[in-house]
């Protein structure tokens, strides 16, 4: 694709011979004048002859194109745009310290060392921003709503970033590659089960 402001031009010879597909190997011979061929035949002497004819001659102007997308004055000034964050927020954060009110086996240690190990994933695997906050915040909720055994918090954790790569990605992580992360101390078919029961 040429640049803008940049005349695209291929340079073919006299005669191109092409086997035309469906024909049995039949050859035809393709006429082309000489000089150089307009921008609408371009991509028909292109596909005959490969990319190795084509050239590029830019234009190069004296300034650059500099213009940048303007700053959206409403997400700026507007002051119905914080609160109404803060009043969103409270749907989703977590509703109670559930390291007092519901956990009993379960430390704050032991989730700084599951959340970090979610982030060394995410950065792995080159997630999306937005899929580690949202796999916390999910761990977090669920956390607050069921009490757990220390041993399930690996678990919980795949099951939180397999949920919000799927919210959140294109692809997002599978089974097989979050058992793997855990040296398969957690199995696929875990990771399966007890998804149904976080989401």
């Amino acid at each position: 694709m040429a640049p803008q402001g940049a005349t695209a031009t291929v340079i073919v010879p006299s005669t191109t011979s092409v086997v035309t597909p469906g024909t049995g190997g039949m050859v035809a011979n393709i006429p082309v004048n000489n000089s150089t061929t307009t921008t609408t035949t371009m991509a028909a002497a292109s596909a005959a002859l490969g990319f190795d004819h084509l050239s590029c001659q830019e234009i190069i102007y004296d300034e650059p194109d500099n213009r940048f997308a303007d700053p959206d004055r409403h997400m700026i000034t507007d002051d119905r745009v914080l609160p109404n964050l803060i009043r969103l927020e409270r749907y989703t954060i977590p509703p109670c310290n559930y390291f007092v009110a519901v956990q009993q086996d379960i430390k704050p240690a032991m989730r700084k060392i599951v959340t970090t190990w979610m982030l060394e994933v995410c950065d792995e695997q080159k997630c999306e921003e937005q899929t580690f906050p949202l796999a916390v915040n999910f761990f977090d909720r669920f956390l607050c709503a069921l009490a757990i055994d220390r041993y399930h918090l690996q678990l919980l954790g795949c099951c939180t970033l397999l949920l919000a790569s799927k919210i959140r990605q294109c692809q997002p992580l599978t089974v097989d590659v979050l058992s793997a992360y855990t040296d398969h101390a957690v199995s696929p078919d875990q990771i399966r089960h007890h998804r149904c029961v976080v989401g």
